[in-house]
């Protein structure tokens, strides 16, 4: 019975210091963690932002960025081609979206180019008549454009034959409208449009009025004005104006040209066109598809005035060939291009267009079509492109186009 008892107690002895043994070592991890977790608490320290991304927004936020992007409420610099081929441009510019109450918008600048061209514009915008329901636009615009190029009507016209003209127009227009629903505008459009062409200032072409007669080129000879009228119809539902990913917009206008002084160039015109974005991999990738068309009609013997005939060719249309490379009485084009982004301030693009210009509306179809593709960049801070450059490659060579988007 003593043995028992020795040897039970014995055990328990053994039992109490093992589990005193696993308290202590509990106890003793336990006070690790703590003085860890209560150490790195003390060496906490706010992230750092990378040098390049600080360089970056400082600049973002810097007056002379703002003032060269136009992100400025009041006086900036516009910059950029003021039409393709124009060449660099440059001159002050005013807005400001916060008149009476914000309910007016004010839009005022003028740009002087190094080929000599230069063009000036206002624009006035009441957007939310009867609570948002209606809106009322009003511009007025004169150009200059010194060295606008003619290669002749069709799709038939030859990159050797370029020619050169002179420009002159002065618009002025009032867009009355309403909005049926959220992104749906519905409007008129009546307007006074007075053109003159002359010769033109480059040295290198020959000028267009010594090169292709009234017959090929309608009105090079004389030049008329214009009353015009029609409307518009507009869906837009974009995620955002500027680089969308996500949404689309479509729109048509119809638009009468009554010839006022001459009695020949009245005409009809269509024009017809539509974005749609198509989101990839979180937005970060976005394959954007594009298509338009313009379409004109006379009556017994009217033309079309070969200056305000739709053209294809540029930054806008045509990336692969030279701007405003073809003249036609009616016009078809499609782009699609595939954007991602290298950097959240810049995004790259990869892209492929396609167009023609033809006679007759029966000729409305893809068979004979100019294509080119290339690649371009998009610098584009806070998601609202800034700066881009595109390279189109065609059968007739390449074209480089770089842009500033502040433009008006």
């Amino acid at each position: 019975m003593i043995g028992r008892n020795r040897t039970f107690a014995v055990g328990w002895i053994l039992l109490c210091g093992t589990c005193g043994g696993q308290a202590a070592y509990a106890q003793t991890r336990s006070e690790m963690i703590e003085t860890a977790r209560i150490e790195k608490e003390t060496n906490l320290a706010p992230e750092t932002q990378p040098k390049g991304e600080r360089i970056i927004e400082s600049a973002e936020k810097s007056v002379p960025y703002r003032l060269l992007t136009g992100e400025l409420n009041g006086f900036s610099v516009g910059l950029g081609n003021y039409m393709p081929g124009t060449g660099f441009a440059i001159g002050p510019q005013y807005r400001r979206s916060d008149l009476l109450g914000g309910n007016l918008t004010l839009r005022v600048g003028t740009r002087v180019s190094v080929n000599e061209s230069y063009g000036g514009r206002l624009d006035l915008s009441l957007p939310n008549l009867f609570g948002g329901r209606a809106f009322l636009d009003f511009s007025a615009m004169h150009r200059d454009i010194s060295e606008m190029p003619y290669y002749g009507a069709g799709p038939d016209s030859l990159k050797s034959g370029r020619s050169d003209y002179r420009l002159e127009d002065t618009n002025v227009e009032l867009r009355p409208g309403f909005r049926p629903f959220q992104k749906l505008r519905v409007g008129l459009i009546g307007s006074y449009l007075a053109v003159n062409v002359g010769p033109g200032h480059a040295s290198r072409y020959i000028s267009a009025e010594r090169q292709f007669s009234p017959e090929v080129a309608p009105g090079i000879d004389r030049q008329t004005n214009f009353w015009r009228g029609g409307g518009f119809v507009e869906y837009d539902w974009r995620d955002r104006a500027s680089n969308p990913t996500s949404g689309g917009k479509y729109s048509a206008q119809y638009v009468r040209y009554l010839d006022r002084d001459l009695g020949g160039s009245s005409f009809l015109r269509l024009d017809l066109d539509a974005s749609q974005y198509l989101p990839l991999l979180n937005r970060t990738h976005v394959i954007a598809l594009h298509g338009s068309s313009s379409l004109t009609t006379t009556s017994g013997s009217q033309r079309v005035p070969f200056y305000l005939q739709p053209t294809l060719g540029g930054p806008d249309t045509l990336r692969g060939y030279r701007a405003y490379r073809f003249y036609g009485d009616n016009s078809v084009m499609l782009n699609a291009e595939y954007r991602w982004n290298l950097s959240p301030i810049l995004g790259m693009v990869a892209f492929a267009d396609g167009g023609k210009v033809f006679d007759r509306w029966e000729q409305w179809n893809l068979h004979g079509i100019e294509s080119d593709v290339g690649f371009g960049f998009r610098v584009k801070p806070r998601s609202k492109i800034a700066f881009s450059f595109d390279t189109g490659f065609s059968h007739e060579g390449f074209q480089l186009w770089f842009r500033a988007i502040n433009i008006f």
